[in-house]
């Protein structure tokens, strides 16, 4: 890429709304509210076992970060979907596109609400994420419900969460805009309560990590 290009590309990154910050390479980083290394940090987190060969859903991808890091992980097949932050929120589909366009061209893109993801639609999976979007949802446990089908191997839910060292399985209502400032917010289940749905959906083995030092929010890994 000469220097004119690599302006113009600049120039078209810094253009767009980002939630993710993109590595681009030869020093472009798209500005966004998650920081490179801690999308590098989750993504350890999230991908816990090798990629290669398996694939992946990425539900609710905003810019397509974790889309990406699975393919860079040798994903045989990504579908990264999301549809209110595009069309509702502040998000920006450009973002995805152009990240896609420059990382990772293979990925394909659905833009479909959760309640829309059904497996005569898109299939099932063996790895699905479902990161950042349980506590947003009216109805949280019937959403999970929905994607936990589409799941063969693993389901991956991060969430807000509340009273983590709780063993009675319980989950918080928060009308307005009560929980952080965010009117989207609506839910936050503590650690037991988050269990007890994966079980209840026919998961056996699920394993908790902590992503943030605070206790703020839980990751779960969900195995059939």
């Amino acid at each position: 890429m000469d220097v004119d290009a690599d302006g113009d590309f600049t120039r078209q990154v810094n253009a767009l709304r980002w939630f993710h910050q993109i590595d681009f390479g030869n020093g472009v980083l798209s500005p966004g509210v998650i920081k490179a290394p801690k999308i590098r940090r989750m993504a350890k987190l999230i991908f816990d076992r090798p990629l290669a060969g398996r694939s992946v859903l990425d539900i609710g991808c905003w810019d397509g970060a974790y889309s990406i890091e699975a393919v860079r992980r040798g994903a045989a097949r990504v579908l990264a979907t999301d549809h209110y932050v595009w069309h509702e929120g502040w998000g920006d589909r450009r973002a995805l596109d152009l990240a896609r366009s420059r990382l990772a061209p293979q990925i394909e893109v659905l833009d479909a609400p959760v309640e829309a993801l059904t497996e005569e639609r898109v299939g099932r999976f063996d790895i699905v994420l479902f990161c950042g979007l349980f506590y947003h949802l009216r109805h949280p446990f019937a959403a999970l419900e929905q994607v936990a089908t589409l799941a063969k191997e693993v389901l991956v839910v991060e969430s807000r969460i509340v009273a983590p060292f709780s063993r009675r399985p319980f989950m918080r209502f928060y009308p307005g805009a009560e929980l952080d400032g965010d009117p989207t917010n609506w839910w936050a289940p503590n650690r037991a309560c988050m269990e007890a749905l994966l079980r209840d959906l026919g998961f056996r083995h699920i394993r908790f990590r902590r992503p943030d030092w605070r206790w703020r929010r839980g990751m779960f890994h969900a195995e059939r």
